[in-house]
């Protein structure tokens, strides 16, 4: 049988004709020559077998030349499930990556790099799990210790996250050598570098990408930062957690910077500025709950227009409990007051009778104007003489309380869902073509009546425009439904 001395090949002619398939039936000859090649044929080799031999490759075969044993060890470096990892090395000053295949479930640790034998065991001693692991080129150094101890025991970890430091078997992070030179490489790749200057114990990064809750503040205000800042000292989420503020923590391991969790809406003068603010606030959501996984619960807060915060439970998905934060003067004190909504769908439920709530319905044609008012100022005499000026023969609904004065903090998410029901009750009622809604109500009533509302249908919202003493409107629930459904997303 004619013998190839493959180590005497040029190794990137080795990589292609292995890549493609050229070598299957020479694949055993390559084996016995395992100790000839680099790592990076080695890595090359094994991730080979993995993905395109396994089911016809004999474990047996990695007994013989590489001295697998049990026969265990190696079925499962064959077929087990692996997971690839990069890690940031630097040579003569210049930094790369180097690639890595971690299989668990070994009954010891096996790796390709005898030299890194020690430092892998004190992973192994950190986990208490046995694994293999392959790497492509030779490693220098213990850098490549919190790489491996992640992938090996984190499942999720963002795509643009890696991990550079060594470990004890305490779960203390490390410094390294070269930091400087990996961080301005890991930049300039457009990843994040989690080092140990930022954190120091491996169990803060497990923390972080394996939490299945999240308490977001979110704050939007038509003034500045500060009033952010004070609305954090009045958050009852997780404000702090492992090593760091929750804010500092998702900024390093999520890449939310705090500027993601406010939004500083400015004075809203013409209707471009109202759809921007509408898109701003999608978009900062919408980043939000496709970073972080798993449970979240957002903590809103307002202060700003009425109508824009019916607007923005439009935008609000039901998918998503929150607690909203309503300042207010309560017995002599004025602080926020929390509102839970921990089932959003509950808002949407339809009522058979009003308990908080009076409706006052008028038929006329298809163009329906509904009111919420239930604030001290009475807005029903304007509201229908900018009707009956601006629309064709609208139909009236007009939503208050049963009691007059304020209505009770407490009581606020049941008039909400009484309301929406009303509005569900004449749509089922009455042909309706277009919805115009005009407020006179509390924040966080609109924002869930918006949110039970929804954004299926034609219409406008209206805000009272103090600077020409009239209302104007100034969202359409097409534009709404535009970014709902993705076409104005960034």
């Amino acid at each position: 049988m004619l013998r190839f001395l493959f180590e005497d090949f040029d190794e990137n002619h080795i990589l292609s004709f292995l890549e493609q398939g050229l070598l299957d039936e020479h694949i055993e000859e390559l084996l016995m020559r395992w100790n000839l090649f680099s790592p990076k044929v080695q890595f090359a080799l094994i991730n080979y077998i993995r993905e395109r031999l396994k089911d016809s490759f004999s474990p047996r075969v990695l007994v013989k030349h590489l001295k697998i044993k049990p026969i265990k060890d190696a079925d499962q470096i064959v077929r087990g499930k692996g997971k690839h990892f990069e890690i940031i090395v630097v040579d003569k000053d210049k930094a790369d990556f180097a690639k890595g295949l971690v299989i668990p479930n070994t009954s010891k640790v096996i790796t390709n790099l005898p030299e890194l034998k020690n430092s892998s065991t004190i992973v192994k001693k950190l986990l208490n799990k046995n694994f293999a692991v392959f790497f492509d080129t030779y490693i220098s150094g213990k850098s490549f210790m919190l790489p491996l101890a992640v992938a090996l025991n984190i499942e999720r970890i963002p795509e643009d996250l890696r991990f550079t430091g060594a470990l004890n078997a305490k779960g203390d992070i490390l410094e390294v050598e070269h930091l400087k030179e990996k961080i301005e490489f890991a930049k300039a790749q457009g990843l994040r570098l989690i080092t140990p200057l930022q954190v120091k114990r491996f169990n803060t990064i497990k923390a972080y990408l394996e939490k299945d809750k999240w308490d977001i503040p979110f704050y939007i205000t038509s003034a500045g930062y500060e009033e952010f800042s004070n609305f954090l000292k009045a958050f009852i989420g997780e404000k702090t957690f492992e090593e760091f503020e929750v804010l500092k923590g998702l900024e390093l391991f999520y890449g939310l910077q705090e500027d993601t969790f406010y939004q500083l809406t400015g004075q809203l003068k013409t209707e471009e500025d109202w759809k921007k603010v509408c898109q701003d606030f999608y978009t900062r959501y919408y980043k939000i709950v496709n970073t972080l996984p798993w449970n979240k619960i957002f903590h809103l807060g307002m202060r700003g227009a009425v109508a824009l915060s019916f607007a923005f439970g439009v935008l609000y998905s039901h998918f998503y409990p929150f607690v909203f934060y309503h300042y207010q003067a309560k017995e002599g004190e004025t602080k926020y007051h929390t509102i839970p909504i921990y089932e959003p769908r509950y808002l949407k439920e339809r009522k058979s009778q009003y308990n908080h709530i009076n409706t006052h319905f008028e038929h006329n044609g298809e163009d329906l104007v509904i009111l919420l008012n239930f604030g001290h100022h009475e807005a029903i005499a304007d509201v229908k003489s900018y009707a009956f000026s601006h629309l064709n023969n609208p139909s009236f609904l007009v939503l208050e309380a049963k009691q007059k004065g304020n209505v009770p903090i407490e009581s606020f998410s049941e008039v909400a869902k009484e309301c929406a029901s009303a509005i569900q009750d004449i749509r089922s009622q009455y042909s309706t073509k277009t919805y115009h809604f005009f407020f006179s109500c509390p924040i966080p009533i609109a924002f869930m009546v918006g949110l039970a509302f929804g954004h299926y249908v034609d219409g406008w919202i209206y805000n009272f425009q103090k600077d020409g003493s009239s209302y104007q409107p100034v969202l359409e629930f097409r534009f709404l439904r535009k970014i709902r459904e993705g076409n104005v997303r960034n």
